[in-house]
């Protein structure tokens, strides 16, 4: 029972640091909520995240239109297509066909537990996603012509250590599908470092590191 306690206790706790942080008010709040306002808070966390999601994509679209030199009535159509698609759309977060063929996942994901490692789960999701770069999906089958990117969210050097962890290569003793996929998807999986157009590969996944900034009259 100490256990079940100490558990509700830190997640008490926790909820009304962050409201505290947010409203400037120091209060319990947990205590005061009912269930249908825990309930709402939960549907306002899953749109804190799809805002977070998209303005990180937004980001990303700016950050290769810089790259590949795409003029801006062309950046301007791709995220107006962004705009109009709805969360959790099938297809790539990211698919630009011309001038230049590029497509991209983003995952607004931070090391757990505000450490520098990346958990199983989003080492799941990460690499899932690296691997639909390669193997395509229902609305892109043939991804052989595309640039790949992933764009993860940069907090700095703790998401810096947790992407160097993440591609690191290790030994893999397990016989599981799913988890060797996700070891040999890997080799394909670099970090992107300031290279030149003409130095990268198609064959290649390049992780990029991507700070936002919410600015919602941006």
């Amino acid at each position: 029972m100490s256990n079940y306690i100490g558990r509700m206790t830190a997640l008490k706790t926790g909820l009304n640091s962050h409201l505290h942080k947010i409203t400037g008010i120091e209060k319990d709040y947990f205590s005061n909520l009912k269930q249908t306002e825990l309930l709402e808070l939960k549907t306002v966390l899953k749109d804190i995240n799809n805002l977070l999601t998209l303005t990180m994509t937004i980001e990303s679209v700016n950050w290769l239109c810089n790259y590949f030199d795409i003029d801006d009535p062309s950046r301007q159509l791709i995220l107006k297509r962004i705009d109009e698609i709805k969360p959790n759309t099938g297809g790539y977060d990211i698919k630009i066909s011309k001038p230049v063929k590029v497509i991209g996942e983003v995952k607004c994901i931070v090391p757990i537990n505000n450490g520098d490692r990346f958990g199983s789960a989003q080492w799941d999701a990460i690499l899932g996603d690296a691997i639909k770069l390669i193997k395509g999906k229902k609305t892109l089958p043939d991804t052989s012509e595309y640039y790949k990117f992933l764009f993860l969210i940069d907090i700095g050097i703790k998401s810096e250590h947790a992407i160097n962890h993440l591609v690191k290569q290790s030994k893999i003793v397990t016989k599981d599908p799913f988890r060797t996929d996700r070891h040999q998807i890997k080799d394909t999986i670099t970090i992107f470092n300031e290279l030149k157009k003409d130095q990268l590969q198609i064959e290649k996944i390049y992780i990029k590191p991507i700070e936002i900034n919410i600015n919602l009259d941006k």
